[in-house]
């Protein structure tokens, strides 16, 4: 009995943090790629990596340029990050480097969700020309084992 208890203690444990290798690129020729989706019952952390070298990038935390997930008609929004600049400070990054965004959890159901850079991000897939010189970082239709 006691091995039993054990055995869905740790089916448990397992079921409530889970971590993706992916290789998914960033829409608009961005040279930024979807490397990692760890999801556990508080957040969903994203781990994004440089294909290129960046220059002058920043991740707005609030308002209506704030990353956010959406998975089945919701937005999950952006909590923090690590090894990311609070605009309008900007930095630049080498080729291979990580950085991660941590939003609201997904749902464990959730097999598909999309992380769009805000509202700058919704208007540039709707009209790419609508702001010339700015490429937001939109990965669309991620999915998930």
């Amino acid at each position: 009995m006691r091995i039993i208890g054990l055995l869905c203690l740790m089916f448990a444990l397992l079921q409530s943090a889970s971590a993706q290798t992916l290789n998914h690129p960033a829409e608009n020729q961005v040279q930024v790629a979807v490397v990692k989706v760890n999801r556990t019952a508080a957040h969903t952390d994203v781990t994004l990596q440089a294909q290129a070298p960046l220059a002058q990038v920043c991740w707005t935390s609030t308002g209506a340029n704030s990353p956010y997930l959406l998975a089945d008609g919701r937005r999950y929004r952006f909590t923090s990050g690590t090894n990311i600049t609070a605009c309008p400070a900007q930095r630049g990054y080498v080729q291979g480097e990580l950085m991660t965004l941590r939003f609201e959890p997904l749902p464990a159901q959730t097999r598909v969700f999309s992380l769009v850079e805000g509202q700058g991000g919704e208007n540039q897939m709707v009209d790419p020309a609508s702001q010339p010189g700015i490429r937001y970082w939109n990965f669309l239709r991620i999915n998930l084992n």
